[in-house]
């Protein structure tokens, strides 16, 4: 057979990917088994404006990983693709190209930027769905979804109002995080804390009617314009006479009072606390229960209202700032400036600093949606995370101390909020506006402006996927999903509040499982990002090394946070080079030959080699199977690597060479040939889920492959290894005694190779080996012919050690058995001599400096430990050295 030299992947690649599609092979309904177990994942819906990066790349290589694996198991497998519309991100894509064209959003209006937002998806947003084709992933496209669908808007419409009708969501004024820059208010999960070298200000307030003066500590001094009272521990003896009392709030005419309440730490600066409630959430709180006034003197702009004063209106937050400062220090009333280190909250998607404000929003009581997913994982622990430490804790706490959430954002692109107002202001929330109409009993309506916020959607996402909230098909067979694959610093945002709309909506869980991926950093340990220009483009590492190598690197991050490191992806590239050759080898000596050809017959009259491969391949068949069950995708790819590399192309083919290379055709190398095919072919199956492409190229070209390789549940499916059976372990094909034999022939064989190449003893020439076992039987001369041939030996025998030339190099083999290589005329022993003095006298010299190092008590008390183990552990491996080179040199001795 005709088998190129080399592997091309990539038109492999988009080859089988075109006839995987086209053949409908994704669909659940190629699964024709009425009974199939069910699998399902929906995936973490990319932004439409994204393209793709490493961390979709690990994602959703374990998701196919997982897909595919239980489509060869016989599972009917649904695995959802689709998008999300990021609001935020996508209105700020369009307007950038309205502003090079000269104009802008509001200049269009709405009704015509909505359609610029829409033309602009169709043209180019979507480019990470056709990336994810570059990857190999399963998904059914058929059903692929996008969050701004009619039917997924239908089931937001229902989210809201079902809510609203039970006082969940609610329209009020509170206390939200607003972005300047992108003019919308935010959740607190999309606000980022960091650490900042700041300025604590010390200011002074005077209690009216007395010389005596309160002075309170803030990292913000121009929000002391908006207080409304100063507050103290009820505790704290310093200021317990002062409750009650009235100050005088420098720079604004107004008096406000000293109050007592829980939440002043009386150890934070003076114990005397500022409060602001119109600008500080804490404040807000403590505001409400004392019942103090709100007074705004920042506006949506981060400037200064009139409520400021005068001579503050208008100016920007940080102006502002230097400007109060100046006034305290001129009245006398700046106690102190000292440096302080404290966190600010930025916008999470444009980094301007967050301003809290007071603002009529709509928020969602999400403490009660949190009520039964809090019990399910109380009392069964489910979802169940992997690994289960920390994000089980992560999880829950987060459930126990859910605040209110800030629905509506204040953008044109979006979901827009299904509230309708009349003219004598009354508040209609329906699921269209026809039925606002209805409620309200008149036409005169105005929708409510803002959009809400992205991820009240993506909550929705595995039921709104499947068709909620429509009963469908699809709902009641693949809901509850399988398992959700995604990072950590979105549980909160969405693990969560998937898990709270499912158990709300449909009375169970979202998924069984929550797998958390590690993160994948630059090769510096650097998180990867846009504004650090450090990012590594799959689809570069595609075009180098092809997407199969480049999954086992991914498969093999599991959790653990990991630095690229793309000399592994060269690593695999070179492993599928390997099972390229095997394979050719394997095919260009096929005549003859068919898959699964007598595979089962007459099994004990099998060479030792052939059952110690299936016997091998049967133990990889259940490691894998239950390692990828287990989620533990790094034994997976460990397991099957050493298989194929090791067991399969390193040895076996050595050892069954001689029979398949046969020069006259015969049933016995027609025998030979067919076992050989029938491993390769289930190794193939095994390795597919990880390695889709390769494994497809090659599989088609075996002869002999055909229906009855398919998994039952695809009869009269396309012929692809994708719908094969995933080969299951046959307890009976197991077989101890073949596999300890073979491993003591490869340990000899491995050890006579590495006398060959310690001893340079040409390749060319022929030796003869010595062998003792402690026990008197020598197991090698079952496969005789094979040990000389893998080793060049002229004769292998049996000899006691004591009998042994003194010039032999020697091995000693597992099970107290050795090995020797007689020496006399394969090597000048003067030369041989020479060489061990040098590197004698070279491990001398290191070892002095190894004994200077470890006497230096300096040096052991202050150098790590990993080192210091590390210089200790040479010295023992040079002793040992030693002693083995004087046994050598004795061997020589004249």
């Amino acid at each position: 057979m005709d088998i190129p030299k080399t592997y091309d992947p990539k038109q492999a690649e988009e080859r089988h990917y075109a006839n995987w599609e086209a053949g409908g092979c994704f669909a659940p309904e190629i699964n024709r088994d009425p009974d199939a177990p069910v699998y399902s994942i929906v995936i973490p819906p990319p932004n439409v404006t994204g393209s793709l990066h490493m961390g979709h790349a690990l994602q959703h290589t374990l998701m196919d990983v997982l897909t595919r694996f239980k489509r060869m198991s016989g599972y009917r497998t649904l695995w959802v693709p689709g998008e999300d519309h990021a609001g935020i991100s996508t209105q700020i894509v369009v307007e950038r190209e309205l502003k090079k064209e000269g104009t802008s959003r509001h200049a269009l209006g709405r009704e015509k930027f909505l359609e610029r937002v829409w033309q602009w998806r169709e043209e180019s947003g979507s480019r990470i769905m056709q990336q994810m084709r570059r990857e190999g992933a399963s998904v059914d496209w058929s059903r692929q979804r996008f969050t701004m669908d009619e039917r997924l808007s239908r089931a937001v419409a229902e989210f809201f109002v079902r809510c609203y009708e039970e006082n969940l969501i609610y329209h009020g004024e509170g206390m939200i995080n607003w972005c300047p820059k992108d003019q919308t208010a935010l959740s607190d999960l999309e606000v980022d804390k960091e650490a900042q070298a700041g300025k604590l200000y010390y200011l002074q307030y005077p209690v009216k009617g007395s010389a005596r003066r309160v002075t309170v500590a803030t990292t913000r001094p121009e929000t002391m314009l908006g207080d409304t009272a100063v507050a103290v521990s009820p505790s704290d003896e310093r200021y317990r006479d002062l409750v009650g009392a009235t100050l005088e709030l420098p720079l604004t005419g107004r008096e406000i009072a000293v109050v007592a309440d829980e939440f002043v730490d009386p150890e934070f600066g003076t114990g005397a606390v500022k409060v602001t409630p119109a600008h500080d959430p804490n404040d807000y709180a403590l505001g409400l229960r004392h019942e103090l006034p709100l007074v705004k003197v920042i506006d949506q702009h981060a400037r200064m209202t009139a409520d400021a004063g005068k001579e503050f209106e208008g100016l920007d937050r940080y102006e502002a700032r230097e400007r109060v400062v100046e006034k305290f220090a001129e009245l006398g009333l700046l106690e102190k400036v000292s440096d302080y280190e404290f966190s600010i909250s930025k916008c999470g998607r444009c980094r301007t600093v967050v301003e809290p404000l007071i603002s009529l929003q709509w928020f969602c009581r999400q403490a009660e949606l949190a009520r039964r997913p809090l019990e399910l994982m109380r009392e069964r622990h489910e979802p169940r995370f992997v690994p289960e430490n920390p994000y089980e804790k992560v999880y829950t706490n987060w459930l126990e101390n859910l605040h209110d959430w800030t629905l509506s954002r204040q953008l044109w692109w979006g979901h827009r909020i299904p509230a309708w107002y009349t003219q004598d202001g009354r508040t209609i929330v329906a699921r269209s506006e026809a039925e606002a109409r209805e409620r309200a009993g008149t036409d005169e309506l105005t929708q409510d402006p803002d959009v809400l916020d992205t991820w009240f959607s993506s909550a929705l996402w595995p039921i709104s996927t499947l068709g909620w909230p429509d009963e469908t098909p699809d709902l009641r067979t693949f809901y509850p999903t399988s398992v959700l694959i995604t990072a950590r610093d979105i549980i909160f945002l969405w693990v969560s509040r998937m898990m709270m709309t499912g158990m709300k909506f449909t009375g169970a869980k979202a998924f069984d499982d929550v797998f958390i991926t590690g993160t994948i950093f630059d090769k510096h340990g650097q998180r990867m990002s846009k504004s650090k220009n450090n990012g590594v483009d799959p689809l570069e590492i595609f075009d180098k090394y092809g997407v199969d190598a480049t999954r086992l690197v991914l498969a093999s991050i599991e959790t653990t946070d990991t630095r690229w490191n793309e000399n592994q992806v060269e690593s695999y590239r070179n492993f599928a080079n390997k099972i390229w050759n095997a394979a050719r080898f394997c095919l260009m000596n096929s005549e003859g030959a068919r898959v699964g050809e007598g595979f089962d017959e007459n099994r004990d009259a099998w060479a030792l080699h052939d059952r110690w491969i299936v016997s091998r391949l049967n133990r990889t068949a259940r490691v894998v199977g239950e390692a990828i069950e287990k989620y533990q995708f790094h034994l997976a790819v460990q397991t099957l690597y050493h298989f194929f590399w090791d067991d399969f192309c390193d040895w076996y083919i050595e050892l069954t060479k001689s029979e398949v290379t046969a020069a006259d055709a015969s049933p016995a190398r027609d025998a030979a040939r067919s076992r050989v095919l029938t491993v390769l072919e289930q190794a193939l199956r095994l390795l597919h889920p990880f390695m889709p492409f390769i494994t497809e190229e090659l599989w088609q070209m075996l002869p002999g492959v055909g229906a009855r390789q398919l998994h039952p549940a695809y009869a009269g499916a396309p012929l692809t290894i994708m719908l094969a059976a995933y080969p299951q372990e046959r307890a009976e094909l197991i077989d101890e005694r073949a596999e300890a034999e073979v491993q003591a022939i490869i340990e000899l064989v491995s050890r006579v190779r590495n006398i060959r190449s310690e001893m340079n003893i040409k390749p060319s020439q022929e030796i003869d080996l010595l062998v003792e076992t402690a026990d008197g039987k020598l197991l090698v001369f079952e496969v005789k012919k094979q040990i000389q041939r893998l080793t060049r030996a002229s004769d292998v025998r049996e000899q006691p050690r004591d009998s042994w030339p003194r010039a032999s190099a020697r091995a000693v083999l597992a099970g107290g058995a050795e090995v020797a290589v007689p020496l006399e005329g394969l090597i000048d022993f003067g030369q041989e001599r020479e060489r061990l003095r040098k590197e004698e006298d070279k491990l001398a010299k290191e070892a002095e400096r190894l004994r200077g190092q470890l006497a230096n008590e300096n040096f052991v008390a202050r150098a790590p430990a990993e080192k210091v183990a590390e210089l200790r552990q040479r010295m023992a491996d040079i002793q040992q050295r030693t002693g083995a080179l004087r046994q050598s040199m004795e061997a020589f001795a004249e």
